[in-house]
């Protein structure tokens, strides 16, 4: 009997690496629950240029059947395909190989999560050496200091994918980013949106002056692991600089936090507070976190996990009127902001 269970990040259309790390931490709540032993996969994964090697005992089994690779994606919350099949699978004497999941399901996960998922979401999430000499590379040329926060911009899909833009929006996030700078030292901005950057580029805000992380993002889930490896890097780049940043403030097109900077809040202890709340004082500390940042202890509400970011829908449709629309052309498909 096999009581080895392996979450395989892989790529699906509405799973993003957000996604991903959700899924991982309800398998791990799920091993200790169900006593079984959970191996994380990511070879299959654009991250896996980027992150440690994960090499296990399956690793060349994974490759040679991914045919028979659960996909659990968007379940609905009582859904019991996950837990009925590992079930069946550790009921099977005569079984030797392990199950494979790709999920993103997260339904009844403690709102903190334990140390011990932490340290083990944490060893999933090393960076190689060839990147730590990449990023540390890149945050030089940023002239990024020691101490900084990130101020985290989600445009959404129709944007980042589609590269369908609204221009109306952009001049609200560009009042929201404006009013964060003025008020935070040494805040940087990421966003997945290229367009939303060189939108901010054209505006010659002197407050926006070197605060651009002026990286080209990109959807992992549509990435191609060989042609978009550059991309690739940058995004890697922007999530790691999420994890040592000192606070993140966040504005998500959609109704919960991205999960891009929810999990890196909980994961790595990162103070998150969320701009689009009700009076923007909705802010999430990590418990670890609370004593270097009483200067935000009169923030009146610590709201639980899954008040951030619900498990399901994934990111409906854009229902925002196209105010203005900008036109599609090949030159920005792929356009780097020069400086």
């Amino acid at each position: 009997m096999s009581n080895v269970v392996i979450m395989v990040w892989m790529q699906h259309l509405d799973a993003g690496l957000g996604d991903l790390m959700r899924g991982t931490v309800y398998l791990h709540h799920l091993s200790k629950r169900m006593n079984f032993k959970l191996i994380v996969d990511t070879q299959l994964h654009p991250t896996s240029h980027v992150l440690v090697s994960c090499t296990h005992e399956y690793s060349n089994y994974v490759i040679e059947n991914r045919s028979k690779i659960i996909h659990a994606i968007n379940l609905g919350e009582n859904n019991p395909l996950i837990v009925n099949s590992i079930q069946n699978h550790l009921k099977q004497v005569n079984n030797h190989n392990p199950i494979m999941i790709t999920t993103n399901h997260n339904h009844n996960v403690p709102a903190l999560l334990s140390a011990e998922c932490k340290q083990f979401m944490r060893s999933i999430l090393l960076p190689n050496d060839a990147f730590k000499t990449y990023f540390n590379d890149m945050r030089n040329a940023f002239k990024i200091p020691e101490q900084y926060s990130i101020i985290h911009i989600r445009v959404g899909d129709h944007d980042l994918v589609t590269r369908s833009s609204i221009i109306a929006n952009y001049r609200i996030l560009h009042g929201i980013v404006h009013r964060e700078l003025k008020t935070t030292p040494n805040l940087f901005i990421i966003t997945d949106s290229l367009r939303f950057k060189y939108y901010l580029k054209r505006a010659l805000d002197p407050v926006l002056k070197d605060r651009i992380i002026k990286t080209t993002p990109i959807h992992l889930s549509y990435a191609n692991k060989h042609t978009d490896i550059e991309r690739i890097k940058e995004t890697l780049f922007d999530f790691m600089l999420l994890t040592n940043a000192t606070v993140i403030k966040t504005h998500s097109a959609y109704g919960w936090v991205s999960g891009f900077v929810h999990w890196v809040s909980h994961i790595f202890n990162v103070p998150l507070v969320n701009l689009k709340s009700a009076a923007n004082q909705h802010m999430f500390i990590p418990m670890q976190s609370i004593q270097s940042i009483q200067s935000m202890q009169s923030m009146q509400s610590m709201q639980s996990m899954q008040s951030t970011q619900p498990t399901q829908p994934r990111q409906p449709k854009i229902q925002m009127m196209r105010l203005m629309h900008m036109p599609m052309r090949a030159s920005l498909r792929l356009m780097k902001l020069q400086y």
